[in-house]
């Protein structure tokens, strides 16, 4: 992984049939072309209302609104760059334990920051515990979450069955070190805490674990 990873569009295309019984009149067996246009244009607009309510009734936001969150309030005066000392913080773990990113040296470290509500960051994850699992001896993985509650962290999580090291970071205190105008956004930090890889945005699970662990030299 020797350049930022791109982010997979994923096109959405909407399709519509209609249907119903003849009357064996042209006027009652066909729409007008602007009648099956403004039809089409109420259906969606029903349809994104819809999505808005069932959004706002579970208390998240979308994912365009809750990237657009997160990164503005991850944006700080310096981007972080490769070859730099990387930041270091001390941040709470889902589990209860706090860990201090200077005592994890000795190993690389796989930071990467998500939040439930992200599409890319979700997919992902099983690279996460993938990578745990078959060199958990040699390296460190530390998932921040961005900016939600502890209660909806922790049901991710134990939902999902991760048990990687995941940190809460609801006040943005750690992210705002490492500045991005988006997620997932990754970083590879060297046993000596050097920054050697930056990446936004992410691939299908199994892409991500091969891209990672060539970044680790595993």
């Amino acid at each position: 992984m020797k350049q930022y990873l791109a982010v997979l569009a994923l096109a959405l295309a909407l399709s519509g049939c209609n249907g119903g019984n003849t009357t064996g009149t042209e006027a009652s067996s066909a729409q007008t072309e602007e009648e099956k246009a403004s039809s089409a244009t109420e259906a969606k607009q029903e349809a994104g209302a819809a999505k808005a309510e069932v959004q706002e009734a579970a208390g998240r936001p979308s994912e365009k609104e809750g990237e657009e969150d997160a990164a503005i309030k991850m944006q700080g005066e310096m981007p972080l760059e490769i070859g730099s000392q990387a930041p270091d913080f001390t941040t709470l773990l889902v589990d209860g334990t706090s860990v201090t990113l200077s005592n994890l040296q000795g190993k690389p470290v796989i930071i990467n920051f998500w939040a439930t509500w992200c599409g890319p960051c979700v997919r992902e994850m099983p690279a996460f515990e993938r990578l745990q699992k078959d060199f958990g001896d040699k390296i460190e993985i530390l998932a921040v979450n961005c900016g939600e509650d502890a209660a909806t962290v922790k049901e991710f999580v134990k939902k999902n069955g991760y048990t990687f090291p995941v940190a809460l970071d609801e006040a943005y205190a750690t992210s705002i070190l490492y500045p991005t105008n988006g997620i997932p956004y990754t970083v590879i930090v060297d046993k000596e805490g050097i920054v050697t890889e930056i990446s936004t945005g992410a691939s299908d699970a199994d892409t991500m674990y091969e891209m990672y662990k060539e970044a680790l030299g595993l």
